[in-house]
């Protein structure tokens, strides 16, 4: 895992999480502004799961080699399953469905960059 590129997704992901919070909060269905940024934290999530995997193809295989596969593609179904339901519902709670999606993607990536070594752990 490279661990800048981690944390970028991390960063995003966390404002996804933040933003939802907020979107619920007020009561509003996510924006287009909104889905943008969520298309923003999936495209960060598509490289970061390229690159891993191939790293992985090159020989570089962490220890946990089924957890970070496990992990990686759970990664790349995460946004697109939140962007769909927060579609198809519009209501207040979409946004807490972004909420959970970008909490979990910050999660599972940190996790990843643990699994990995990444941390020196």
């Amino acid at each position: 895992m490279i661990v800048g590129l981690s944390l970028v997704v991390i960063g995003i992901a966390v404002v996804t999480t933040i933003w939802g919070l907020v979107s619920m909060a007020v009561g509003k269905p996510p924006g287009n502004l909104q889905f943008y940024w969520s298309f923003l934290t999936e495209l960060a999530v598509i490289v970061q799961s390229v690159v891993a995997f191939i790293t992985m193809a090159r020989g570089h295989w962490p220890a946990e080699t089924a957890t970070s596969i496990g992990y990686l593609i759970g990664l790349l179904v995460l946004m697109p399953a939140a962007i769909w339901w927060a579609v198809s519902d519009r209501s207040r709670y979409s946004g807490l469905v972004m909420t959970i999606a970008g909490a979990a993607i910050a999660v599972m990536t940190l996790r990843l960059l643990d699994i990995t070594g990444a941390l020196g752990g």
